[in-house]
C-alpha cells in the first residue's frame, strides 16, 4: 500500500543543507510506525509553493496520480497559498472547491481512497496569547467538500490550532522555523517563520496524521499483530 502525499510546503521535502526546515508528509515517512514496515510506503509529492491550482497546472496531480493504485491513499492538503493573488490564486468558492473535487476524482479513478486535510495553522498568536487562523473560510470549503463527496477528513487546521494552542506563544516556536543568526549553516541571518516546521514541528503533525489516518482505518493491519 501506498499513502501518496500532494500539497503544499509545509508538507513537502527539503534537502539536508535547508534543516531544520521540514514538511509534515516528509516526516511521515519518517514516523517510527510507518517507516519500518515493509507493506507501506510514502510517496511525497507536496511543493512549496503550490496551490491546488498550480499543483494541477504543473501536471503535478497527474504524476501523483500515476503512483496510485487499487486500496492506496491519496492525502490532499491545500490552503496556505490558493488565497494568494497571484498565478496561484484559486477562490475558495468556486475554483478551489472545483480543484479539490479533481484531486477526489483522480484518486477513485484509480480505485484509491481520496482524503482531504485542512491546512496547518500558521503560529499567529494576539497580543493575549490567543491563537487566530489565518486561512479565512479555505479550511471550511474543504470540511464542505469532504462531507458532500463523502470523503475521510483530517482536520488538522483544528488538530494544529490546539496543538499550538497548548504549547503557548512562545514555546511553539521551538515547532516552527525560529533561528539565531548562525545557528545552523543553512539559514545564516536566522530565521522567524511562522507558516514553515521545524523538524520537530513536522513530526508532530505528522504523528496528527498518522493517527488520524489510524481513526479513519485507513492504514493496513500489520502481519502478527494480532488485530
Amino acid at each position: 500500500m501506498r499513502i501518496v502525499i500532494t500539497g503544499d510546503s509545509t508538507a513537502s521535502h527539503y534537502d539536508p543543507e535547508l534543516a531544520p526546515r521540514t514538511g509534515w508528509g516528509q516526516a511521515l515517512s519518517a514516523h517510527p510506525e510507518l517507516e519500518a514496515r515493509t507493506d507501506l510506503e510514502v510517496r511525497n509529492h507536496a511543493l512549496s509553493g503550490a496551490s491546488t491550482r498550480s499543483f494541477i497546472e504543473a501536471g503535478l496531480l497527474d504524476s501523483a496520480a500515476s503512483d496510485l493504485e487499487a486500496g492506496d491513499v491519496l492525502l490532499i492538503c491545500f490552503g496556505h497559498n490558493d488565497p494568494k493573488h497571484d498565478h496561484r490564486f484559486a477562490d475558495a468558492d468556486t475554483a478551489f472547491v472545483s480543484n479539490l473535487r479533481r484531486f477526489v476524482a483522480a484518486a477513485r479513478v484509480r480505485g484509491a481512497t481520496p482524503v482531504l486535510l485542512t491546512p496547518i495553522e500558521r503560529r499567529k498568536f494576539t497580543g493575549d496569547g490567543s491563537l487566530y487562523s489565518t486561512h479565512g473560510v479555505y479550511p471550511d470549503r474543504t470540511r464542505a467538500v469532504a462531507r458532500e463527496e463523502a470523503v475521510a477528513l483530517i482536520d488538522l487546521t483544528a488538530l494544529t490550532h490546539t496543538l499550538w494552542q497548548s504549547q503557548g506563544a512562545e514555546p511553539s516556536k521551538a515547532s516552527f522555523l525560529w533561528l539565531e543568526p548562525g545557528e545552523w549553516p543553512g539559514h545564516p541571518d536566522g530565521a522567524a517563520d511562522d507558516t514553515h516546521l521545524s523538524a520537530s514541528g513536522a513530526h508532530l503533525v505528522a504523528a496528527l496524521v498518522r493517527d488520524a489516518l489510524d481513526a479513519h482505518d485507513l492504514l493496513p493491519v500489520q502481519a502478527g499483530s494480532g488485530e
